[in-house]
């Protein structure tokens, strides 16, 4: 296994150990669910051109 392939692995891992964990959020899709209001400008312009651009993210839960 490569670099690339471990460290693809590490953060897959990773990602999951948090989701199970209730760390982190499942994927979404910040246009489509909610968040319109974060778009880059180029997704916006493509939104007011008619497109429909997906964002897709996580939600990391934090408590301090």
């Amino acid at each position: 296994m490569n670099t690339a392939e471990q460290e693809d692995k590490d953060f897959r891992d990773w990602l999951f150990q948090g989701v199970d964990r209730g760390w982190v959020s499942d994927p979404f899709c910040s246009t489509h669910d909610g968040g319109l209001e974060y778009m880059g400008e180029e997704e916006r312009e493509e939104w007011d051109a008619g497109g429909d651009p997906c964002a897709t993210v996580l939600r990391i839960f934090y408590d301090q």
